[in-house]
């Protein structure tokens, strides 16, 4: 399903239907999953339709969160000054997006997981994250892949003591998405304190993968920060 097509499609996978029809400059869009659809008509002549995985907190509200915490089936505990990598699965969401020359516009954006949130942190301070429970995988897991993506993990364990994680949380806004027939994510966790820590992500593409549509970039967003403190701890 992930790819760049002309405008004009028929597309079903699982419980995802995607067509778009029409002639000339008018278009219709039409997307279905599971019982919810989505309609709409373009106007255009010469754009194309990309099809590719997106940062996983557009649903089922923008801006409900802009963080991913990814809680561990099983715990890590990691020994001093050891270095590590090891795979967890993400939620996937699926973005629609118009392409020209100069331009890149967002289409439609939809997900067949059931968004779930959590607070790390205090109640007074903490941020709401969107919730996602992985196993922690030695090689790279199979995958459905309209439904989940796999996320390496290198870990340092930089602090004086062993440390437990149960979670991890990233920031959506750092993150970068590749493909080719699933959704791919490498990310690095530095442990700093018993109780804190550095998440971030590899932007380099792997060999034989494409590089997903940054959303934040779409809309003239300029990246600063690299990193997200996790100040709250890891369990």
């Amino acid at each position: 399903m992930f790819g760049k097509y002309k405008l004009s499609l028929q597309l079903k996978e699982k419980d995802i239907e995607i067509t778009i029809d029409g002639r000339g400059k008018r278009r219709r869009y039409y997307r279905k999953v599971g019982g919810e659809e989505e309609e709409k008509y373009i106007y255009a002549e010469n754009g194309e339709i990309v099809i590719c995985p997106v940062e996983p907190v557009n649903l089922p509200k923008e801006g409900t969160a802009e963080h991913l915490l990814i809680e561990l089936e099983k715990s890590i505990v990691i020994e001093p000054n050891v270095k590590d990598s090891f795979y967890v699965k993400f939620p996937i969401e699926i973005g629609v997006f118009l392409i020209d020359k100069t331009d890149v516009e967002r289409i439609d954006i939809f997900t067949r997981v059931k968004p779930k949130y959590i607070l790390y942190g205090s109640p007074e301070s903490g941020i709401i994250c969107r919730w996602w429970k992985s196993n922690v995988y030695n090689d790279v897991p199979e995958v459905d892949r309209t439904y989940e993506g796999v996320m390496k993990v290198d870990i340092k364990n930089s602090y004086k003591e062993w440390v437990e994680i149960k979670k991890l949380v990233f920031r959506a806004f750092d993150m970068k998405i590749f493909y080719d027939g699933y959704a791919y994510m490498h990310s690095q966790v530095e442990i700093l304190k018993k109780l804190m820590g550095e998440t971030s992500f590899i932007k380099r593409r792997p060999k034989g993968m494409k590089e997903s549509i940054d959303i934040y970039l779409a809309k003239g967003i300029k990246r600063f920060e690299k990193k997200f403190v996790m100040e709250w701890g890891f369990k």
